[in-house]
């Protein structure tokens, strides 16, 4: 069979019934993995230095209101502009209270911008895969809580957790002779908690007796 320049030699018929891909159901490559989200953060102290401001600003502009209703005559009251003019004329720039406040306010700034300028406390921990999921600590209490729940002759268990570590303290109606094996039965119990996470917290068992000694 002879083919002309520029073709393939494929029936025709064969390319009509030969499956394309489709785009849109195509298995995605790995690159198009899922984002590792933002790690979520608490509030931090730079929202309260910026409430006190704003509250700053406004009173200072309710003071700038009432100096221009009272120089229009719109209510009678003293000028707590003129008081505070009054108050400060005559001072003398050698006078003790100049270097005195200079002082005060440069200790307020340099005390307000490590508050200003700190990084917002991280809450939660990322997990071990490729999901771009974080738990908050109260989420990793409530889980050990619950892969704890059901434990033998252990009756209360009190579990906190911080991005760095895990503390659980465990009631048991047994002897103190058996804490030890409560103990590994606890953590053996919280290890596939705790190997979830990408960054795994230091696990503290503390176990407590009711029983007889």
């Amino acid at each position: 069979m002879t083919t002309t320049p520029g073709h393939t030699g494929t029936d025709p018929a064969q390319q009509a019934i030969t499956p394309h891909p489709d785009p849109a159901h195509s298995e995605p490559a790995p690159s198009d993995a899922m984002r590792t989200a933002k790690p979520p953060v608490g509030t931090g102290a730079s929202p309260l230095v910026a409430q006190l401001i704003a509250l700053a600003f406004i009173l200072i502009g309710a003071v700038g209101i009432m100096e221009v209703l009272s120089s229009t005559g719109a209510i009678k009251t003293t000028s707590r502009t003129a008081a505070a003019v009054d108050a400060l004329d005559g001072l003398r720039s050698d006078s003790a209270w100049v270097p005195i406040v200079g002082v005060v306010l440069v200790i307020l700034g340099v005390l307000l911008l490590p508050i200003v300028f700190k990084p917002r406390p991280r809450k939660g921990l990322p997990l071990d895969a490729n999901t771009g999921v974080y738990l908050r600590t109260r989420d990793i209490a409530r889980i050990a809580e619950s892969a704890l729940a059901g434990a033998t002759t252990v009756t209360d268990v009190t579990v906190k957790a911080t991005r760095r570590q895990l503390k659980v303290a465990a009631t048991t109606l047994a002897a103190k002779d058996r804490n030890a094996a409560i103990t590994d039965d606890l953590r053996s119990r919280l290890a596939p908690c705790v190997a979830a996470l990408e960054r795994q917290p230091r696990v503290k068992v503390s176990v407590h007796n009711q029983g007889p000694s």
